[in-house]
């Protein structure tokens, strides 16, 4: 039956959505566009510019010929401009890589040089510099939301997270046709190591997929399309398995950063438009889910309670949501925003309704109705309520009245008449049960004795989708 396959897909999403709360944070990645190159390929075209994301100057490398020999210094740049350019660092990139030393792998206390195993060369901080930070381009802010989790709310406003310290630890090259490092499992340096962030520079290549898991888990960064073009980098937890397929043709240069976290502080997040989710899981799914005929075919709206607690009744509410996402929540928002679906965060009150699996009633229906109606049905009944916006919890003495015989409906009038919500022309289909909850409205109850009442909301990302 056709309500029955809906169903099923929604019940696919649902278990998507947990399965990467549960494993896809142990891994994040974006690309950041090279000034010069992006402004010639928009040239001409009416291609529309992301301006939310900082675009890099040229990447410059200054590094040292010889081990203690800064006095014969050599200077790159990348990527080259016009084909004199490109010569020249077609030039200068080969001495780059003849002044890398063969670069081994750690065994227990040993450091072992087996080129089957690892093929590169790489060079020590203390030989190269270069004009790439990854602080400017909002990479340790990413890293934090999706990497390390919160701890606790310092306040209405802030959040209280552990902030992470980078090290720059090695400058590598994997060399076509046989660059490669197999499967393996880093060992950190320190206690308060939790992982290592890869930054891909703009050099051409063939190959070399960055593959990394965890648990039953994988991520694949395919960085090759883009080598020429961009600068591209993914942030891995240390006990992650992870290898670096084989180089077909090119020169696969990275900086490799040793993640550290810090004690806890206070900060206020940073946009989330650095994030690429194509390399997610989640992403697939639910490509393949909007894809399919008949999901929504009518348009609609799909909500998902937030997996992480936010204080999203703050004062500046707006202000932290939706950048302040965080783990699997920021990247189902990314996500669902590059399909290009508008995407919101809103408050939810959840009143009198229910949430289960019972599938009790898919086949009582004779299919004559919209595919769509059933898992409404399911998730939807009466008490849930969207709010216009996020915004500071609110108070009211117009509260419930022991003269209205029915609970619900004192509730329904309460925040009806103190709660403004928002208007959808299509219904919400919910694929999740609220987790969170925070204070959104308190009232005065009039029964034998005054009293006060509460209700509470979680928030929610819901994203619009359009008709077939």
């Amino acid at each position: 039956m056709v309500m029955i396959a809906f169903d099923k897909v929604c019940r696919q999403l649902e278990k998507s959505i947990l399965s990467e709360k549960a494993s896809a944070s142990f891994v994040c990645g974006g690309t950041i566009p090279i000034k010069q190159l992006e402004a010639s390929s928009n040239s001409g075209t009416e291609k529309i510019k992301d301006t939310t994301v900082k675009s890099s100057d040229p990447v410059t490398i200054y590094w040292d010929a010889k081990p203690n020999d800064p006095e014969e210094a050599h200077k790159l740049i990348l990527p080259g401009n016009g084909s004199d350019d490109i010569a020249r660092s077609a030039s200068k990139l080969q001495q780059l890589v003849s002044a890398c030393e063969p670069a081994g792998f750690g065994q227990g206390k040993k450091t072992v040089m087996d080129t089957e195993y690892r093929s590169a060369g790489k060079l020590e901080p203390s030989r190269f510099a270069t004009t790439f930070h990854p602080a400017e381009f909002g990479i340790i802010d990413s890293i934090e939301q999706i990497l390390v989790p919160q701890l606790n709310l310092m306040n209405e406003e802030l959040l209280a997270v552990r902030r992470v310290e980078l090290e720059l630890y090695k400058l590598n090259i994997y060399s076509g046709p046989s660059g490669i490092f197999k499967k393996h499992v880093d060992t950190p340096r320190s206690k308060s190591q939790i992982g290592s962030l890869v930054v891909c520079l703009p050099s051409e290549f063939e190959g070399g997929n960055l593959i990394v898991r965890h648990n039953e888990n994988e991520a694949d960064f395919d960085w090759q399309r883009q080598s020429a073009e961009a600068i591209q980098w993914a942030a891995f937890y240390s006990d992650c398995e992870h290898e670096i397929k084989t180089i077909n043709r090119g020169q696969r240069i990275t900086l490799t950063y040793n993640l550290y976290v810090i004690e806890p502080v206070s900060k206020k997040f940073s946009p989330i438009s650095l994030l690429d989710p194509t390399s997610s899981p989640l992403y697939a799914d639910l490509k393949l889910i909007l894809s399919m005929p008949g999901f929504l075919k009518q348009g609609g709206n799909l909500g998902i309670f937030c997996s992480h607690s936010y204080p999203h009744t703050a004062e500046n509410a707006r202000e932290l949501l939706p950048h302040g996402l965080k783990g699997v929540d920021l990247l189902l928002y990314a996500a669902l925003h590059s399909f290009g679906l508008k995407v919101e965060v809103l408050p939810v009150i959840v009143k009198n309704s229910y949430w289960d699996d019972d599938e009790d009633h898919v086949g009582d229906s004779d299919g004559s109705s919209d595919s769509d109606e059933y898992y409404q049905y399911q998730q939807i009944c009466e008490g849930v309520y969207v709010g216009v916006e996020l915004w500071k919890e609110r108070s009211t003495d117009n509260g419930e009245n022991e003269s209205l015989r029915n609970v619900s409906t004192s509730s329904r009038l309460i925040i009806q008449g103190n709660w403004p919500q928002r208007e959808f022309k299509k219904p919400v289909t919910w694929i999740s049960a609220p987790i969170h909850e925070k204070n959104a409205l308190t009232y005065l109850a009039y029964r034998n004795e005054a009293s006060v009442g509460h209700l509470y909301s979680s928030a929610a990302i819901i994203a619009t989708i359009p008709p077939w």
